[in-house]
């Protein structure tokens, strides 16, 4: 159960857009073709190269159904990210509050949305996880189906070939009977991280199983 009043109510309550003129059109939304799977911005709705690699992968080939990703990953988002994140500048979390809400809005009732979540030590740094912060934000409900144990180098820090090899960090706290599930994370990079969480829910008895992000 979650208040019925989070941080937005406070930090952007008379704010319909909390983003500037200047930074909302520094912006860029994914449309037009993207890849059938991960959103990535394609001349034709296929799958990338990428998405073709993860099919044939030998432990986490169709584990995961599709990936939204509401905005590019350019300069601006970084940026925004940073602040969020690593500066912990928890008030950017209703940022994306309307469009975490818009795209959540055919899920609610048929899904269960969960946020991939950080490691204890990654919480401890941090503060707060950056993906509940941002659905407490936009007052979307959620359940913690997952844990993560703590490791060295974040996702982020790692090369791409490091990403795809090592232990599987995720753990689920209980079994799922075919439910459907929406994944939450802040951004989709190699997709690794989604699908090893992914990995973990299927083997816990999760059905379909979804994604969907701020960035690409």
């Amino acid at each position: 159960m979650f208040e019925d009043i989070c941080w937005s109510d406070v930090l952007f309550k008379r704010v319909e857009d909390p983003f500037c003129d200047k930074c909302r059109a520094e912006l860029v939304e994914i449309e037009g073709p993207r890849c059938k799977v991960c959103s990535r911005g394609m001349e034709r709705d296929e799958l990338c190269g990428d998405c073709e690699k993860w099919a044939v992968h030998p432990e986490l080939k169709d584990v995961l159904t599709s990936n939204i990703s509401i905005y590019q990953y350019n300069p601006a988002l970084k940026e925004w990210l940073k602040r969020f994140k690593y500066n912990g500048d928890y008030a950017l979390a209703g940022c994306f509050r309307k469009e975490l809400i818009e795209t959540l809005k055919p899920f609610k009732k048929t899904a269960i949305i969960t946020p991939v979540p950080v490691s204890a030590k990654r919480l401890m740094e941090r503060g707060f996880n950056q993906t509940e912060a941002m659905l407490e934000c936009a007052g979307v409900k959620y359940e913690r189906l997952l844990t993560r144990q703590n490791t060295e180098t974040s996702q982020a820090k790692k090369q791409k070939h490091d990403r795809h090899t090592g232990e599987n960090p995720y753990t689920v706290v209980k079994k799922l009977n075919g439910e459907q599930i929406i994944l939450i994370d802040d951004l989709y990079t190699t997709g690794t991280t989604i699908r090893r969480a992914a990995t973990v829910l299927k083997k816990a008895g999760a059905g379909g199983i979804r994604s969907v992000t701020i960035g690409r």
